[in-house]
């Protein structure tokens, strides 16, 4: 037990520690980290080890069996942790006896040769009143113990001795910041939720019903002219065995609390929809469900003219088949009923997409055309131009209710739902929802900007396209009806990510906090001072310790001065001591 008490009392040993979990650290900072979705499933760790292996090749087992993949929770990163916390421990109890007795019993009297050889000294005339040293000192707060020997009066003075205890704190801090680490990774608890309006989930995934649950009520995204995220909102309500026990709104930097619980706004969507299909012989529901339409589809707007220059056809094309690697539809031509595919597709280098016209039928001078975003093309007596290209928000639904003349008895099947005319959050602090239009269409992060807006004009029009021969186009509240069933659509919604957080560490973090900071603001600003002095007739002696930032030399020629020194100012100025 000597031997560890020694090691962990040990200032290398503890600075070794620190050296060693600082690198660590950082690596743990620079290489990936396994994701907490994954740890601890065997086969989703050896997948997502086979994606590192892109990167770091034959070092990826090492690194892995080194726990370099998962540092924050390997156990020798936890019992890194541990041995600092008892070597911190140790060297504060270590040094409580040494600080107890300078506190209760400090040294009065030191050799005379230490007013030589101090690095805070100072020597000067000794005032007319011998006596007046003793009283300026007291009249600074120093607590002052006099001996007399011979001819020679000595003095101890002890100014601010309980500010020992500063050091004491700032170790105290660092065990709580150690100790909240711990507590944290033990107990501590973060899921992400994922939420359209009008639904809510379960906070834990325990399946208990009288669980706590998180109901979105209102989600709302305010955005700039130019796409920058001003401010993400929810209205949500907490249910506790089914009833609401709290009404909050969480937002970016407000969250919502209870029980311990923080939910904050950590993401918004804006494009959902939420569809209805009734079985219309039966009168029941067979499928209800809030999409979010999280992919993106091309939506061309393109303008056809005849041979002399007549507008026949400017509109933005919803695309619904897939052809090789273009998605396009089929447009008829109003004057003569011509039949055109008409599709999209990225072009060679992958940057930007092309417009892909041909004709269908046996036309002995057939339309073949592709054109840029902003080209014009003729052929077949017609001119194609391509004036833009939307992206529509858009998602494949599979084990979809299908009509059964559709597929010859099929009940369900796959789907492409988009969504024409959609807007997506409002514009600054307050306007009406779903005033604009955004074209990037993926989960918004706080924070992160999207696309700049453009007006939109009229309510959002789901399309659905599979269900039938022809595309069923509904705004918020119509219904189709195919076979026998009833598509409607209810509305377009939006979404968000309420982060979930619940960290007993909290309250030892801000007692760490307030230790270290009471802690170094003793330390630096009111360091204890000690100062010793000789008094004999002719000549006065001082000597002493404060802080490293305290100039001692500085403040004893200030307290000689006062007590009438004539040259003590001009001493202090001198290098040495006289």
């Amino acid at each position: 037990m000597p031997a560890v008490w020694r090691l962990l009392t040990n200032v290398r040993w503890a600075i070794v520690l620190i050296a060693f979990l600082a690198v660590v650290g950082l690596l743990g900072v620079l290489l990936p980290q396994i994701p907490d979705g994954v740890r601890g499933d065997s086969e989703a760790v050896s997948v997502w080890l086979d994606a590192q292996r892109e990167k770091y090749g034959i070092l990826t087992d090492v690194i892995h069996r080194l726990g370099l993949f998962d540092v924050f929770h390997a156990r020798w990163f936890a019992v890194s942790l541990g041995l600092l916390v008892a070597s911190i421990i140790a060297c504060t109890l270590n040094r409580v006896p040494s600080s107890w007795r300078s506190l209760r019993r400090p040294q009065t009297r030191l050799p005379d040769t230490y007013f030589e050889r101090a690095q805070q000294r100072l020597s000067f005339t000794t005032p007319a009143d011998a006596s007046a040293l003793e009283a300026v000192l007291r009249r600074h707060r120093y607590r002052v113990e006099r001996l007399e020997e011979g001819q020679a009066v000595y003095l101890f003075a002890d100014r601010f001795s309980w500010a020992q205890v500063g050091s004491f704190l700032t170790h105290l801090a660092l065990v709580l910041f150690i100790v909240a680490a711990i507590v944290s990774e033990l107990t501590g608890f973060s899921q992400t939720l994922f939420l359209a309006e009008g639904t809510s989930a379960s906070v834990n995934s325990s399946g208990d019903a009288d669980q706590m649950r998180v109901e979105v009520i209102d989600a709302v995204g305010y955005f700039s002219e130019q796409g920058q995220p001003l401010d993400y909102r929810t209205e949500m309500a907490i249910l506790q065995e089914g009833r609401e026990v709290k009404h909050c709104t969480a937002s970016v930097n407000g969250p919502c609390t209870y029980e311990g619980y923080r939910f904050h706004q950590a993401a918004y969507f804006g494009f959902g929809a939420e569809l209805q299909v009734r079985d219309l012989p039966t009168g029941s529901v067979v499928y209800r469900e809030l999409l979010a339409l999280a992919d993106t589809m091309p939506g061309p707007h393109v303008a056809i003219r005849d041979g002399d220059g007549r507008l026949l056809l400017e509109e933005m094309l919803v695309l619904t088949n897939l052809v090789e690697s273009a998605y396009g539809t089929t447009v008829a031509i109003p004057s003569d009923g011509r039949r055109i595919w008409i599709g999209a597709k990225p072009d060679s280098a992958g940057d930007d997409w092309q417009l892909v016209v041909f004709e269908l039928g046996d036309n002995p001078d057939p339309v073949r055309l592709a054109l840029a975003v902003g080209e014009k093309g003729r052929a077949g007596g017609l001119e194609f131009e391509f004036l833009s290209l939307s992206r529509l928000p858009a998602t494949f639904e599979q084990g979809f209710p299908l009509p059964s003349t559709t597929d010859g008895g099929s009940a369900t099947g796959t789907v492409l739902l988009q969504m024409e005319n959609a807007g997506y959050g409002s514009l600054g602090g307050g306007g009406a929802h779903h005033s604009q239009y955004y074209s990037d269409c993926r989960c918004h992060e706080v924070g992160e900007a999207v696309s700049a807006p453009s007006t939109v004009d009229g309510p959002p029009t789901l399309l659905i396209s599979g269900v039938g021969s022809d595309v069923l186009a509904l705004v918020p509240g119509e219904s189709s009806v195919v076979g026998d069933y009833q598509y409607t659509f209810l509305g377009q919604r939006e979404f968000a990510g309420i982060e979930v957080k619940r960290d007993q560490s909290d309250n030892l973090i801000w007692a760490g906090a307030g230790f270290l900071l009471l802690g170094l603001g003793i330390t630096f600003y009111v360091p204890r001072r000690r100062l010793w002095a000789k008094i004999t007739g002719d000549r006065t002696y001082l000597a002493g310790v404060a802080g490293h930032l305290a100039n001692f030399r500085r403040e004893m020629a200030k307290l000689g001065a006062e007590a009438g020194s004539p040259d003590a100012l001009k001493e202090e100025t001198q290098d040495g001591s006289s």
